[in-house]
């Protein structure tokens, strides 16, 4: 019997529903602002609803997006140029004419052009559109002129010369517009190429249609651009949003599933598989890439061949026994990435076989059949530094870390316990480098949403701790949503194995919190000095504050504890000022894993260091980190919190019983009579007007980081100097 072909399933994606979105949402704008046309308003609405279809296509999908953007550029210039009075002017025109298709196609290649070379970030983009639009229709113009008068096609470059001039000095106040909505939705859209060219076309054609008539209302299309440019802008981001959270579903992002042998002799091929899924169903990702670390710490790159849809195979030959870690990295068509990891043991061949040994039943680990197999089984180690079974979820004990192998990195000492997560001193390979590593902290049923959270955005956060060298740098993320789905429901076993983790550099200075806290920093705290290096620490906190706000995250956890220092600070005045004036001493930023978009939902707070706003819940502002560090800067000043007693109780309160309107309502009520006590730090009078600005209950009037950053700075210079 022949085989049948499975018949193929129509899918609406992201990329068809966002443009249709689009489409819908801009047709209302495009009829508004089309109220202001004297006359046949269809070129300019069909113009409007073009500019707003090219602001959903996403260049990061390569050539099919800039090939629909041309097409849509070319069938619009097509409609509106044959409207237009400069088109008019080279009648008869019509759609079936060839002059008309000459007129259009200029504009719409440099339409494409544009996407092609401006699609990333570039000097003078919108400079260069306008160039291109400005050349483009000149071009087009002139082929159409040349086929009309029925001379050769040519073009005369005086006009290019003309059109140029015309077209970015026409335009420059649109230029500006444009340059902010591009800083602005950058990060979101990067179709800020593409539809700036056609925008700089059709408004070219307005102008020209003034000039060539003397009617003032040719004009209108560019002044009411300064209103629907920014509507366009909204309505193209927004519905690629919408868009892509309808399309994913609740489970956004990639997704890896590392399965294989716990244990394989020595000499035999060890063949892992690796599935990767995008909201929930077999996706084939953009790139993967598979390392193997091996005993010893030397790293070798895996070759990966793909299977089946969203399945892919690595097939390796161990040399030697010992533990071997398999890392993945894979990321999607939409640029998202996920990381998992894998570890798996190789035993030295044994000239009998090895006898059974049955192991407590506490400790056994049922493998589930393949086909539900979410996570791979770990072998068991002995190495566990205290006697009995694992603490339960609820009740953990960080110590059992110590003397453990985590993602290859062996964990040698506990630093500390935050409220997120503990943090270990580790080394790694055979040079033992030193890392710091945080492990977050897991219940039973809740800590998964932070982590998933975490995990979306770990490229992000790992390119950002980069750009700021006051922030401790993130050197990996190591997390796996379903290892984590699986610790959740009390898997402490894969909790030992294979927790998630943010690897960091290690900062051996300890934290700004033991300059108050150790009796031996006494003589720092009552120097002379203190105020200036107290402003110099929050100057160059507020500055890695301003690179991740900039980046569009908030920080939301700035305090003490949290600025952490590259070197053991010295126990005088005049040392550390001149430490930290050289570049020695040098005070960072820790816990960025745990930042937030702006605008998201808020994960959690320090109650000393907390603005009211955080706590009751507000969505995520750059402005709660700003109140953070001016409480951090008041309390070390005077070693005690900025916040009343009264309000720390309440914002305790609420974490306790989040739901309680009365609570909440008592918590507001304190908040709007507390006002911090500025007597305290009166000897240093510079220094009160800027913490009165960044600890000000109004987070409209607190000052942006880089702000902060800057008054600090002259502060700690002058009161150092």
């Amino acid at each position: 019997m022949p085989q049948l072909k499975k018949a193929r399933r129509l899918t609406f994606t992201r990329d068809s529903f966002g443009p249709f979105l689009t489409v819908v949402l801009s047709v209302p704008i495009a009829f508004l602002f089309g109220l202001g046309i004297q006359g046949d308003p269809s070129a300019y609405i069909i113009g409007l609803v073009s500019l707003g279809v090219l602001t959903s296509l996403d260049l990061r999908g390569g050539i099919p997006r800039v090939g629909v953007g041309f097409a849509v550029s070319f069938l619009a210039s097509l409609y509106v140029i044959g409207h237009s009075v400069a088109g008019e002017g080279l009648s008869p025109l019509s759609f079936g004419d060839l002059s008309l298709l000459l007129v259009s196609l200029p504009p719409s290649i440099g339409v494409l052009l544009a996407g092609l070379l401006f699609s990333r970030a570039t000097p003078y983009k919108m400079i260069k559109a306008n160039v291109v639009a400005s050349i483009a229709l000149a071009v087009g113009l002139g082929l159409g002129s040349a086929l009309k008068a029925g001379s050769a096609l040519s073009v005369d470059s005086l006009t290019i010369v003309f059109f140029i001039a015309l077209g970015v000095s026409a335009n420059l106040a649109q230029m500006v517009l444009f340059h902010f909505l591009d800083k602005v939705w950058r990060t979101k859209n990067l179709s800020m190429s593409m539809m700036p060219t056609l925008f700089f076309t059709f408004n070219l054609l307005a102008i020209l249609g003034f000039v060539a008539s003397g009617d003032l209302r040719q004009l209108y299309p560019f002044v009411s651009s300064l209103g629907f440019l920014p509507a366009l802008a909204l309505v193209g981001a927004g519905s690629s949003n919408i868009a892509h959270r309808i399309s994913l579903g609740p489970n956004l992002g990639p997704t890896i599933t590392i399965t294989g042998a716990p244990m394989v002799r020595q000499g035999k091929e060890q063949t892992i598989k690796i599935a990767t899924q995008f909201s929930g169903h077999p996706n084939k990702m953009a790139k993967i890439a598979a390392t193997i670390t091996r005993p010893g710490g030397k790293i070798e790159s895996l070759k990966v061949s793909q299977g089946s849809i969203g399945e892919y195979n690595v097939h390796y030959r161990p040399g030697g026994s010992g533990s071997y870690a398999v890392h993945v990295t894979a990321t999607s068509k939409e640029h998202q990435t996920a990381t998992g990891s894998f570890s798996f043991d190789v035993q030295t061949p044994q000239p009998s076989p090895p006898p059974q040994v049955s192991q407590p039943s506490s400790q056994i680990r049922p493998s589930p059949p393949p086909s539900m197999q979410s996570s791979p089984v770990l072998p068991q180690r002995p190495a566990i530094p205290f006697k009995g079974n694992l603490p339960r979820l609820d009740n953990w004990d960080p110590r059992v870390w110590v003397g453990q192998e985590v993602h290859s990195y062996k964990i040698t000492e506990h630093l500390a316990t935050g409220l997120t997560g503990y943090v270990f001193r580790a080394s790694f390979g055979q040079a033992g480098t030193e890392m710091a590593i945080k492990i977050p902290i897991l219940r039973t049923g809740a800590g998964a949403a932070a982590l998933e959270e975490t995990m979306s955005e770990a490229t992000r956060l790992l390119e950002l701790s980069e750009q700021s060298k006051y922030v401790v740098q993130l050197r990996g993320i190591l997390v796996d949503r379903l290892n984590i789905q699986e610790i959740v429901r009390g898997d402490t076993q894969l909790y030992l194995r294979s927790p998630p983790a943010i690897v960091m550099e290690l900062m051996k200075g300890g934290a700004a919190k033991g300059l108050l806290e150790d009796a031996s920093y006494d003589s720092l705290y009552y120097s002379e000095k203190w105020g200036g290096i107290v402003m110099l620490i929050g100057y160059m906190i507020a500055s890695g504050l301003e690179t991740i706000h900039n980046a569009g995250f908030v920080h939301l956890d700035v305090k003490p504890q949290n600025i952490l220092f590259n070197l053991k600070p010295p126990a005088t005045g005049q040392g550390m000022r001149d430490q930290m004036k050289s570049g020695t001493l040098v005070p960072k930023l820790a816990d960025l894993g745990s930042a937030v978009r702006i605008g998201g939902k808020v994960g959690q707070f320090t109650s000393e260091y907390a603005p009211v706003e955080q706590v009751l819940g507000d969505s995520t502002a750059s402005s709660m980190d700003i109140y953070a560090l001016g409480a951090t800067l008041y309390n070390m000043l005077t070693k005690i919190p900025v916040n009343s007693k009264k309000l720390i109780e309440l914002m305790n309160a609420m974490t306790s019983n989040p739901g309680s309107g009365r609570t909440a309502s008592d918590l507001k009520s304190a908040w709007n009579s507390f006002n911090p006590d500025f007597d305290r730090i009166a000897k240093l009078a510079p220094l009160v007007p800027v913490l009165k600005k960044m600890l000000d209950k109004d987070p409209r009037h607190r000052p942006s980081a880089g702000s902060a950053a800057a008054l600090l700075r002259d502060l700690g210079d002058k009161t150092l100097s």
